[in-house]
């Protein structure tokens, strides 16, 4: 054994190794299907269509699935979640992967005895991490239903009332494009897919502090029932698959003395004031504020970064010229290193 072995060695249960499996089953099925998008989200039935939770670890949506669902909702996911795109039948379906939710212990302060009761009783496996809920309507593998609606946890740490409310469409993009982890389809692909579906589907957030208050708040909301199916008339076929060969290769250096101008093959999606690019190789996606969205379209035509500079001087008169040309230099460095632009010979050599 190394020195520098840690002293304990890690044990694995059977709980442990259904995660792990779990987790497994995901990444098969995006290698095996890689035309799907894969949201880490939960998503569950209300009246035939899902309502689809896009969050982060730890934002609580496998307990407010969970929740929801002992309230006899059924479940078609709590951590990830297929979305096949069909532009020949003009819609987003979420798929089911058929596993149990787990919980996580112990269970959130404030849940009433009842829920401890219910989870306590049920026939699933536990470990004092986690605990599988079997006795919950879940859907069977590969059913699918249309999307309706998306929701945003916010969870708070004090105690609050739940409120559903409309949410910035640029925001629900970003959570979409963070909360996806399809790795070969062309980052182009994926940033039209979001895109139409949050053109299309009802986008709220939540702010909450317990789920189980929340589940109840949710099943009876009158925006979240009689949900229209949503068409997606220009739902985007684009099966293109991102070169993953390239995502080692040393980002371009940058010139400051050169010319830059847009990179080709890269895709864009205005929303409000900011902008998400693809880059032409399909490996990223970035969001840019007002300020550098204007400098991106400015690039539409060959421009260096004294110009850059000047305009951003215009816009912002009280700000020092130093720190505008340290931020014009940044600007142009990042969009280069992303291979958002290139240098104008570069372009036109390629052309």
């Amino acid at each position: 054994m190394a020195e520098d072995a840690p002293s304990d060695v890690r044990k694995w249960d059977t709980v442990n190794t259904v995660c792990d499996l779990v987790a497994e089953m995901a990444w098969e099925r995006l290698r095996s299907e890689p035309e799907l998008l894969c949201l880490h989200a939960a998503a569950v039935n209300f009246d035939g269509r899902l309502i689809v939770f896009p969050n982060a670890r730890r934002a609580g949506k496998s307990t407010l699935a969970i929740a929801l669902a002992r309230l006899g909702r059924q479940l078609y996911t709590d951590d990830f979640l297929p979305v096949r795109v069909d532009a020949t039948s003009q819609s987003c379906l979420g798929v089911a992967n058929g596993a149990a939710p787990r919980i996580r212990l112990p269970l959130p302060k404030g849940f009433s005895d009842a829920f401890h009761a219910w989870v306590e009783q049920d026939r699933g496996p536990s470990n004092p991490q986690y605990k599988y809920i079997f006795d919950a309507e879940i859907a069977p593998h590969d059913e699918t239903l249309p999307l309706g609606a998306l929701v945003v946890l916010d969870r708070q740490d004090d105690p609050v009332e739940p409120t559903l409310a409309p949410m910035a469409r640029e925001d629900a993009l970003e959570s979409l494009i963070t909360q996806n982890f399809a790795r070969t389809r062309h980052a182009g692909a994926i940033l039209k897919s979001i895109e139409v579906i949050t053109r299309h589907l009802p986008i709220y957030r939540l702010s909450y502090h317990n789920a189980e208050v929340a589940a109840e708040y949710l099943s009876n909301h009158s925006d979240l029932k009689s949900l229209p199916a949503a068409r997606f008339a220009e739902l985007p076929q684009d099966d293109r698959q991102a070169p993953l060969s390239q995502a080692d290769q040393p980002a371009p250096e940058f010139a400051a003395e050169l010319q830059y101008i847009q990179a080709a093959n890269v895709t864009e999606t205005p929303a409000g004031d900011d902008s998400f690019l693809a880059d032409g190789t399909g490996l990223a996606i970035f969001r840019l504020n007002p300020v550098s969205a204007a400098i991106w379209r400015l690039l539409e035509e060959p421009t260096d970064l004294t110009e850059v500079a000047s305009i951003l001087a215009a816009a912002f008169p009280d700000v020092a010229a130093d720190q505008i040309a340290m931020d014009s230099e940044q600007l142009m460095r990042g969009l280069a290193e992303a291979c958002l632009i290139m240098p104008v010979a570069a372009k036109v050599a390629a052309q």
